[in-house]
């Protein structure tokens, strides 16, 4: 295929084996950029970033963590917090909380940016919302959806949990077209 997003789809991999090595501040703040950049309805941009680059701020996010995360996710050299507000919505009043979906496409647009400077990006469930916002201070209107750990590939994977290994050994599988995709 000669589509240069299909390419970076393709290439994009949720590696857990994250090395140390800090990344440069320009390829941060390419990141920052995509992010900055993704549509949302009505234009509400509603989407919140906390980038955790200093042993401080690093130091927070990784007490956040849960279950495994906290042995593989602890080496990244950068931690991202995503959040939003549903006050910062766009005023549907149909009960749908697209502020999450926005928030969403921003997280992807920073993965895919940081694929693009052969990163890895690494979105995480596993972390604690309340005390994210005791860490750093969120509102309780303030909602943290997804952690993502990202950094260089690391080529020394004793840090990832066993069962996380194996899981990464095997083959990338995704739906098929048809399975997903109904053409009307």
């Amino acid at each position: 295929m000669n589509n240069p997003i299909v390419d970076l789809l393709n290439k994009r991999h949720a590696s857990r084996a994250i090395d140390t090595k800090p990344l440069a501040e320009k390829v941060v703040a390419e990141m920052a950029e995509a992010v900055r950049l993704t549509p949302s309805c009505y234009n509400k941009q509603p989407w919140r970033f906390l980038f955790l680059t200093s042993k401080e701020g690093l130091e927070k996010g990784r007490q956040a963590l849960t279950g495994p995360n906290l042995k593989w996710a602890s080496t990244a050299p950068l931690l991202i917090v995503g959040y939003s507000r549903k006050e910062d919505d766009c005023v549907l009043n149909d009960g749908r909380a697209y502020h999450e979906f926005d928030l969403g496409m921003s997280a992807m647009n920073l993965m895919l940016s940081a694929t693009h400077h052969d990163l890895v990006a690494r979105p995480m469930a596993g972390f604690d919302p309340t005390k994210v916002r005791e860490l750093f201070g969120l509102s309780p209107e303030e909602e943290p959806l997804v952690m993502i750990a990202v950094g260089n590939k690391a080529s020394d994977d004793s840090h990832v949990p066993d069962s996380y290994k194996q899981i990464a050994q095997q083959p990338r599988s995704r739906k098929p077209v048809e399975e997903i995709i109904k053409r009307l």
